[in-house]
């Protein structure tokens, strides 16, 4: 056979032929590489632009309602904390069920109505990879879980010591239920409706009605500061979403910081936005600066 290949008029057509095969195949190889990098990367593309619609939808279809919720309730906690000395909450048990107590009742439905929207739009989104959601769409996923994180959160607040029998806060599958008492197949009840399934939901409703009785900025424990955080919360989430009628001023909000007092949970409040990745969002930072306190991380 070499010498075969000693032959000048053979080498030159063996060589040719070997190079067309080593061709063929380093180019089907290459081909078959590329081909696949295109259909992921083509495939991966589309997941994302998928997901990125369909979360966008969600927000879309509640948003506003959750806006109003978040409206409704600002407007409750500026009243609220300027005519706390009024002594509107101070409720007794057996008069729980009194439908004449307005502020009470209604307090309480703006306070559920802004987490049975939260809820909607979480279990609506429960089947999305909302990891690849729009910076602006993640934030606005990652405020939901910090108005919770309000009342149900007790390191934030008490430090990594805290004591899970405190009476301040709330069990997060407990929680839960209170927002479910609202919502419907279409949306939430109105106040109306929810005044009239009152009776129904008194037993569900129970621990909430206790938690709002006689709670004041004057006491010593720590209901009205997470209320105050909340109220935070709220308005930095109405300052990046809302509509312009809706937004706070520097001025507004430097009052609500230090008035009827000046939470001292305040440094801790940005300590959870941070570990929400959410002490980068524009509004967090406004209102971090008009609070006074530097960027970075505060201790306990």
């Amino acid at each position: 056979m070499f010498e075969f290949l000693k032959n000048d008029k053979v080498l030159p057509v063996f060589i040719s032929a070997i190079t067309t095969v080593l061709v063929f195949f380093l180019t089907l190889f290459t081909k078959n590489f590329i081909d696949t990098r295109i259909l992921r990367s083509k495939l991966n593309t589309e997941h994302k632009f998928d997901q990125r619609k369909k979360i966008k939808e969600v927000l879309a279809k509640n948003k506003v309602h959750l806006l109003i919720a978040c409206e409704d309730f600002n407007y409750r906690m500026w009243n609220f904390e300027n005519n706390y000395n009024q002594n509107w909450l101070n409720v007794q048990r057996v008069d729980y069920l009194n439908t004449d107590r307005y502020y009470f009742h209604s307090f309480i439905y703006r306070f559920l109505a802004v987490f049975a929207w939260t809820k909607k739009i979480q279990k609506e989104m429960i089947y999305l990879d909302t990891t690849i959601a729009t910076r602006d769409d993640l934030d606005f996923i990652k405020f939901l879980n910090v108005f919770q994180c309000m009342f149900c959160d007790l390191t934030f607040m008490e430090g990594l010591q805290a004591n899970a029998d405190g009476s301040d806060h709330f069990y997060k599958n407990t929680f839960d239920k209170y927002a479910y008492c609202l919502i419907t197949d279409d949306g939430i009840k109105s106040y109306s409706e929810y005044i009239k399934d009152l009776s129904n939901n008194n037993e569900l409703l129970d621990d909430l009605f206790v938690y709002f009785e006689g709670m004041s900025p004057l006491e010593s424990r720590k209901r009205w500061d997470r209320f105050h955080l909340f109220h935070l919360s709220i308005l930095i989430f109405l300052n990046k979403y809302g509509y312009d009628y809706q937004k706070t001023g520097s001025k507004k909000i430097k009052y609500i910081l230090e008035h009827p007092k000046r939470s001292d949970y305040l440094p801790n409040f940005f300590n959870l936005l941070k570990d929400y990745c959410l002490d980068r969002n524009n509004k967090v930072i406004e209102i971090q600066k008009i609070s006074g306190l530097k960027k970075g991380w505060f201790p306990f």
